[in-house]
C-alpha cells in the first residue's frame, strides 16, 4: 500500500519500478467551482502522469474509470455513440480518456464508462443523497416524465467487471451498467421501501435527459452474469445503514 496525492506531483520514487497493470479509478468529490482546479488534477492531470509511468514501467494495460456523463444529453447510449461531455466533471473525464487512447501504441488501454455505481458505504451520491432526503421527508425533485431515466449498478457487479477487464484483451470503452431501466420517481419509491419513509416529491416541470448506459457490449466482451437486481442491491446498501442506526440508537 502506497499512499500518495493525486492532486500533487508523486514523488515516483514511491512506487515500483516495472508494473504489469495500472487501474485508475480515483476521482475528486469536490464542489464546483470552487476546486476545479483540484478536480482536473485528480481526474485528467494525474491520468497523463500515470500514463507517463505506465510506459516507463512496461505496464501491459492501463484501465481508467470514466463516466457515462461524457454522452452529455443522448439519453440512451452505446459505445459507438459520440461522446458530447457538457458538465466541467464530465470535460475532465473525456479529457482523461482521450489521454489513454493516445498511448494505444504502448500498452492496451480500456476505458469503462460508469453508469451510477452504488452500494454499502458510499456517500455524496445519487442514491445515499436521495435515500437521505427521504429518510427526513425532505422533497425528492422530479422532472418532466420522471426523468431523468438512470441504470444503475452494484458495486459487487461493477467489481465483477472490473476483474473480467483484467483478464480479457479487450481493447477500448466498455458501458458498465446495470439491467434496469429505472425513472428517479421509481427509484425513491424503491428507496423508500427499504428506509420504511413514503418519499414526498416536488415535480418541477422542467425537462432533463435520461443517464441511460447500453450494457450489452459489456455482456458480450466480459460474460452475461446474473447481476444484482436493483431491488437487492438497495437492500444492501440501505438496509446496512439502518442497521448501523440502530445499533447507534440502542448503545
Amino acid at each position: 500500500m502506497i499512499t500518495v496525492d493525486l492532486a500533487r506531483p508523486i514523488d515516483w520514487r514511491l512506487l515500483p519500478e516495472r508494473v504489469d497493470i495500472i487501474i485508475h479509478l480515483a476521482q475528486a468529490p469536490v464542489p464546483l467551482p470552487e476546486s476545479a482546479n483540484e478536480m482536473f488534477a485528480v481526474n485528467t492531470n494525474s491520468t497523463q502522469h500515470l500514463l507517463d509511468y505506465g510506459r516507463r514501467s512496461r505496464a501491459r494495460r492501463f484501465v481508467l474509470a470514466s463516466t457515462g456523463d461524457v454522452y452529455g444529453r443522448l439519453g440512451s447510449a452505446k459505445e459507438t455513440d459520440a461522446a458530447s461531455p457538457e458538465s466541467f466533471y464530465a470535460i475532465t473525464k473525456r479529457a482523461a480518456e482521450m489521454l489513454v487512447e493516445s498511448y494505444s501504441a504502448y500498452f492496451e488501454p480500456c476505458i469503462l464508462r460508469l453508469f451510477h455505481p452504488y452500494g454499502p458505504g458510499q456517500v455524496n451520491r445519487l442514491i445515499p443523497r436521495m435515500a437521505d432526503r427521504i429518510r427526513q421527508q425532505q422533497p425528492v425533485q422530479v422532472h418532466r416524465n420522471d426523468r431523468p431515466h438512470l441504470t444503475p449498478i452494484h458495486i459487487d457487479d461493477m467489481t465483477r467487471a472490473l476483474e473480467c477487464v483484467l483478464t480479457s484483451s479487450y481493447c477500448g470503452i466498455l458501458n458498465i451498467a446495470g439491467d434496469r431501466i429505472v425513472s428517479i420517481r421509481d427509484l425513491a419509491e424503491m428507496i423508500g421501501h427499504v428506509v420504511g419513509r413514503r418519499p414526498v416529491f416536488k415535480d418541477t416541470g422542467e425537462e432533463t435527459f435520461d443517464l441511460i448506459g447500453d450494457n450489452r457490449l459489456m455482456k458480450e466482451i466480459l460474460g452475461d452474469w446474473p447481476m444484482i437486481s436493483l431491488q437487492e442491491g438497495l437492500r444492501r446498501t440501505l438496509e446496512v445503514k439502518e442497521q448501523e442506526k440502530e445499533c447507534l440508537i440502542l448503545g
